[in-house]
Order: structure tokens, then C-alpha cells, then sequence
């Protein structure tokens, strides 16, 4: 009797296991654009702190709002990641300003809000893992 209840123990230990480390690229996507959506409210944030300047635009916007969040790679495939960034019109001048030009001296804006928004970033990830294992039964 002792046995057959240690196996079942152990065959739901590893079928627990299993549902924890074979993620779907759809979850791991989920995952990973939940801390690329908070990586790039932090960068925009930074962005307008430093860069920010109210003017007409017109069809230009302003570089804080060519932020985006994609969940996809950059090559634009579905693999299970997520990035963020500026968009490809305006990611120039964000290099311009962040690493600075012969002219213009740079404060590395973009550098430091990364740095920034790591925790944050990771603190989103594990509470979308979390949810996800919540929702296959699986309770930490």
C-alpha cells in the first residue's frame, strides 16, 4: 500500500514538473510580452523626461511615442520572445541622443532606462508565469 501511494505521489511530482518546463511558444510569449510591455512604459517614460518637447508633430510623432512592444523577435517570427523599442523611423535619433555625435553630447537615456526597468521587467514576467501555472493547476 506504501508503495502504490509513494508512486502516485511521484507520477503526479512529475507530471507537475512537466507542465512547469514545457512551456508553449504562445505562453512563453505571453510571458515575454508582459515584460516587454513594462520595459517599454519605462523607456517612454524616460523618454519624455528627457527628450520630450511639445511641439506639432503632424504626421511625425514624437520620438516618445514611436515606443512599441512586439511579440515577436526581431526579424518579425513568432519564437516565444518579445522586444521593444523604437520604431524603425525613429530609432536613429534615439541612437543620436542615447550614444551622442560629434555634436551632441549623450546622456544615455536609453541605456539607464533598460537598466532601469529590469526588475520591473522580471517582477511581470513571473507574475504572468505565475498565472499561467495557476491556470494549469500547478500552485506555488
Amino acid at each position: 500500500m506504501v508503495d502504490s501511494d509513494l508512486s502516485s505521489q511521484m507520477e503526479s511530482w512529475v507530471n507537475s514538473i512537466g507542465k512547469v518546463a514545457n512551456l508553449s511558444v504562445d505562453e512563453q510569449t505571453k510571458i515575454n510580452k508582459a515584460g516587454a510591455d513594462v520595459g517599454a512604459k519605462v523607456l517612454q517614460q524616460a523618454t519624455k523626461d528627457k527628450h520630450y518637447r511639445k511641439r506639432k508633430t503632424g504626421k511625425d510623432v514624437h520620438l516618445a511615442d514611436s515606443i512599441l512592444s512586439e511579440a515577436n523577435n526581431v526579424n518579425g517570427n513568432k519564437d516565444g520572445s518579445s522586444i521593444y523599442g523604437f520604431d524603425t523611423k525613429k530609432a536613429y535619433i534615439a541612437r543620436f541622443l542615447n550614444d551622442g555625435t560629434k555634436h551632441i553630447q549623450g546622456d544615455h537615456f536609453v541605456d539607464n532606462a533598460r537598466k532601469e526597468a529590469k526588475e520591473a521587467i522580471e517582477e511581470a514576467k513571473e507574475a504572468e508565469y505565475k498565472k499561467i501555472m495557476k491556470s494549469k493547476g500547478v500552485n506555488f
